[in-house]
């Protein structure tokens, strides 16, 4: 899915830093995780539709940040490092810097994006679609770790982008995700209830699958306005403890 992130947009960077940030992004949502070997330089600058020059620039700049190693001789090549992903500590002290107005906001922008996707699904996604968004609901049903939460449940909203057939919803909830992601389920089934998101996720996905755009647009939407303030909650919930409390 890796080839979902050409043309994410970092607004204002040059070309090498925009592709560390959509490379960032594939890290942040679980396209690619801890010990993943890169495809060859040649495909994946093709797949990201750069240059090669461009991607060795990019790749050095994710060494700079021990995002990714280079490992030497057979079986080497560039891999995802185990320091790409922030640790509970300091997801936790990210969450801190947050401000309500902060959360709220990207709740909102969340909430729009996937009705949108939900909407457009609905009209296009064909059964190859479903039957892959039906695997990675289930995937996430079947999630135990905060880790497996955060990757199942990325991978499962972008697959709706990718059944809406649109690049920039697609590349949008890829934006998002790598935003919201690491923050939702930083506490795991503490900051919101599994059972309850995975219910949604069929809810949706139903909705899809019978045509119903106006229920799909507002499955989505609902999903994500109950998980924004979720987040609220945790955010008032941290407000309260200490650093050594939480």
């Amino acid at each position: 899915m890796i080839a979902q992130l050409r043309g994410v947009d970092a607004s204002g960077a040059g070309l090498s830093d925009r592709i560390s940030r959509q490379l960032e992004s594939a890290i942040a949502v679980g396209l690619l995780n801890d010990g993943d070997k890169l495809p060859p330089e040649n495909v994946l600058a093709e797949q990201l539709g750069v240059s090669s020059i461009t991607l060795r620039q990019s790749l050095a700049e994710m060494r700079l940040k021990g995002l990714v190693e280079t490992r030497r001789g057979r079986g080497g090549g560039s891999f995802i490092s185990g320091k790409a992903l922030a640790t509970p500590e300091q997801l936790l002290s990210e969450f801190r810097r947050r401000s309500p107005e902060d959360l709220r906001d990207l709740g909102d922008l969340a909430a729009t994006v996937a009705a949108g996707v939900g909407r457009r699904a609905a009209l296009r996604a064909d059964e190859q679609d479903l039957r892959r968004s039906r695997e990675l609901a289930r995937r996430f049903a079947r999630a135990s770790t905060a880790e497996e939460l955060r990757r199942t449940d990325s991978r499962f909203h972008i697959s709706l982008g990718v059944a809406a057939q649109s690049r920039r919803l697609t590349n949008a909830t890829i934006q998002v995700h790598s935003e919201l992601a690491p923050l939702m389920w930083i506490a795991g089934a503490s900051v919101t209830s599994i059972k309850t998101a995975s219910d949604e996720h069929d809810a949706i996905l139903d909705a899809i699958e019978r045509r119903d755009e106006e229920a799909a647009d507002r499955l989505s939407a609902a999903h994500f306005e109950r998980e924004s303030e979720t987040l609220l909650d945790f955010f008032l919930e941290l407000a309260t403890t200490t650093p050594e409390e939480a």
